[in-house]
């Protein structure tokens, strides 16, 4: 018998040990394609993705999922030790759990003392280990609550963001209760925070640099994205749901996703009238809207929408209005523009089909609504020639109609003033 040689064996254990896993749970952000409304997570029953997950454009939460740095030298033995359905052990749990504590204050002190020191990062991994199997003895209880959080500290702290968020996402998804939520929806929120700038200094390049335990393999914008669509959905009336919002917002104009962008726009003003965000989101998303509209043959409701913000801004913000008053007035002379050319346009569409009377109505509400534009200069001249034309075309093919029987009016069943009958 063959065997393969030394410089392969180790790409072919690790090859083993994806098929191994990809059979036993999906390893992406979504569920598996066997069944889409569950996911299975180590050592415990399926779980009911909850329903504003089932449709979430941005991906459903999978805090179970293996990831590539799971499989790591130094991850893979605690890997492999938690996918087994093992005995809920409570004793061994705790054991594992007041290990971890040694390591983390270990490492919390070397941290104190110099920020980079190597050591410290490695007792935090080792700590990660012990809190994960920690949470994987014993599911469903404190332990398994408070586990799950050092465990995220752990990976935050080793620079081992993936891991981290998702340690926070299955403890947010588990204890939506627990003391631990708003510190991990912080750590969350700078998770998210720093892989967008990263990818922004990456400018748009979402090559996957192999070892990089702190971002995505891909996909690193649109991960920010999504934590931070997740954190608004998971405490929408907590303290980071309006700067969660404003951030995703933000994030998608960057990546000029308009419409995107100034949905989530509105949602904040709509949703947070007192966030200290309201004014430049009124502000952003006027100009997401105004990229949003692509001409005359297409819908009017970005330029609706433009129009009825800028009222809202000089009226609810005259202070700061005055600080961007010429923007906001080309805008404004720009939105009346592009209004009075659509029912300008509209106008000559009647106009050519010979439809006089419904073009002079277009006509009319060009001079009565856009007086101060340019496209009322003509508009009288336009009015007197349809006026002079009949209101309607004529018939084509009358010989054609014709030919067609002529169906009655349906006649009510009771003539009016008939009092009669209703008395018979």
């Amino acid at each position: 018998m063959h065997r393969a040689p030394r410089q392969f064996r180790g790409p072919l254990i690790v090859g083993l040990v994806l098929l191994f896993l990809a059979g036993c749970q999906s390893s992406g952000s979504r569920p598996a394609l066997k069944n889409p409304f569950k996911f299975a997570g180590p050592g415990r029953d399926k779980k009911e993705l909850q329903p504003d997950e089932l449709l979430d454009p941005l991906g459903a939460r999978n805090p179970d999922r293996v990831t590539m740095h799971d499989l790591s030298p130094g991850q893979i033995g605690t890997t492999l030790r938690t996918l087994g359905k093992g005995k809920p052990d409570e004793a061994v749990a705790q054991q594992h759990f007041d290990q971890g504590q040694v390591y983390y204050r270990e490492a919390i002190a070397l941290r104190e003392a110099n920020a980079e020191d190597a050591q410290a990062v490695d007792l935090m991994d080792q700590a990660a280990g012990e809190f994960r199997l920690a949470a994987h003895r014993w599911p469903d209880s404190a332990l398994e609550q408070d586990a799950l959080f050092f465990l995220g500290e752990s990976y935050y702290f080793a620079n081992r963001y993936v891991q981290a968020n998702r340690a926070y996402e299955s403890l947010i998804a588990q204890y939506s209760g627990s003391h631990y939520f708003d510190r991990a929806e912080e750590r969350r929120f700078s998770i998210a925070r720093y892989w967008l700038g990263r990818a922004r200094d990456d400018k748009g390049l979402q090559a996957w640099k192999p070892g990089d335990p702190a971002r995505p393999a891909m996909g690193l914008a649109g991960e920010g994205r999504r934590i931070l669509h997740r954190i608004r959905l998971d405490d929408p009336t907590g303290k980071l749901a309006d700067d969660a919002t404003m951030q995703l917002a933000a994030a998608f104009m960057e990546a000029r996703m308009f419409q995107d962008a100034a949905d989530a726009f509105e949602d904040l003003r709509q949703s947070y009238p007192g966030s200290q965000h309201l004014f430049n989101s009124h502000l952003f998303e006027l100009k997401c809207r105004m990229n949003c509209y692509y001409g005359k043959s297409y819908e009017a409701e970005p330029l609706v929408k433009a129009d009825e913000l800028l009222r809202q801004i000089m009226t609810r913000f005259p202070i700061e209005a005055g600080e961007h008053e010429d923007y906001l007035g080309r805008e404004a002379s720009r939105v009346r523009n592009l209004l009075a050319e659509r029912d300008y346009s509209m106008g000559q569409y009647y106009e050519h089909r010979g439809e006089n009377r419904a073009a002079s109505r277009m006509y009319q509400e060009v001079a009565r609504s856009f007086g101060d534009t340019g496209y009322a200069d003509n508009v009288d001249e336009r009015l007197a020639e349809v006026g002079e034309g009949p209101p309607l075309p004529p018939q084509q093919a009358q010989w054609l109609v014709d030919l067609f029987p002529k169906t009655e009016r349906a006649r009510p069943m009771i003539a009016a003033g008939d009092k009669e009958s209703l008395l018979r």
